[in-house]
């Protein structure tokens, strides 16, 4: 079961995210949604952030 999200803590890592603002041509996107899909990410952002993480194999 997943951690509760509280206001102000990070709840999958020790840190809040924050926005950044990026912008994409609409093939980078879906090649991104896609490659997040096949990774099981929850979300585009959550692939990204594990990409900078090198947490993916």
């Amino acid at each position: 079961m997943g951690k509760k999200r509280l206001r102000g803590e990070g709840q999958d890592y020790d840190e809040v995210k924050v926005r950044v603002n990026l912008a994409l041509t609409p093939t980078a996107k879906r090649l991104l949604q896609e490659q997040a899909a096949s990774a099981d990410c929850k979300s585009l952002s959550d692939y990204i952030e594990k990409l900078a993480r090198n947490q993916l194999t």
